[in-house]
């Protein structure tokens, strides 16, 4: 399953890099780490991030939780937007409580992003990368329950709108029986009805049919 191009709603961001939503949000609205598949625009819309938005927040929050200031890491941005287009997606970077160093191509050269402290800890961003890909994939996979309606059991298949959040539904016994919920109990609801409405419609079908054939 590859991530690219793939948007993720506040609720799968939330989930997936265990960021707060209050720090989600202030990181946003102060341009550190922005949607940048679809910023909020207003009340009523959403913002949607991209999977690069979303390694981008985990290299924050390691930062942050040793210790480094959002200024320097700020600083640490503007500094290696030279080398990379999203610095904190892309980059090795090397933290302490007050230094974010960048790896280079040379493997003895280190870029200084902030001008100050001693270097005490390593953030690969490729291992954050392979812990966010697989939680996509865990989080995105259908999963299937069982509907009864009139006197007969239906398997439907559940899958993660990780954008919009909910699941879309269908239900594959049934050609052209869809639709969507919230959460698994509206689920199972909207499943039910659609089951329903998809078996009237058969009914009519053929007694239409029926009603034709004995013209």
């Amino acid at each position: 399953m590859t991530v690219d191009g793939k948007g993720f709603g506040v609720a799968a961001v939330l989930r997936l890099t265990r960021v707060s939503y209050r720090n989600l949000d202030y990181w946003a609205r102060t341009g550190l780490v922005r949607s940048s598949v679809r910023q909020a625009d207003g009340k009523g819309t959403r913002r949607v991030y991209a999977f690069e938005d979303l390694v981008a927040l985990r290299v924050v929050k390691r930062l942050r939780d040793v210790g480094v200031p959002l200024q320097a890491i700020r600083r640490a941005v503007r500094c290696l937007q030279a080398h990379a287009e999203r610095p904190l997606a892309a980059l090795a970077l090397v933290a302490d409580g007050k230094k974010v160093l960048v790896r280079t191509a040379d493997p003895a050269r280190m870029i200084d992003a902030t001008s100050e402290g001693q270097v005490v800890i390593q953030i690969d961003v490729a291992p954050i990368r392979r812990k966010l890909e697989a939680g996509v994939v865990e989080l995105s996979a259908p999963r299937e329950i069982a509907l009864r309606v009139r006197g007969r059991t239906y398997r439907a298949v559940l899958t993660p709108d990780l954008e919009a959040g909910g699941y879309g539904i269908h239900v594959p016994e049934l050609p052209g029986c869809l639709s969507d919920a919230n959460d698994l109990r509206e689920a199972r609801r909207m499943g039910r009805e659609a089951i329903e409405l998809s078996l009237d419609a058969s009914e009519q079908f053929r007694n239409r049919r029926a009603a034709a054939d004995q013209r």
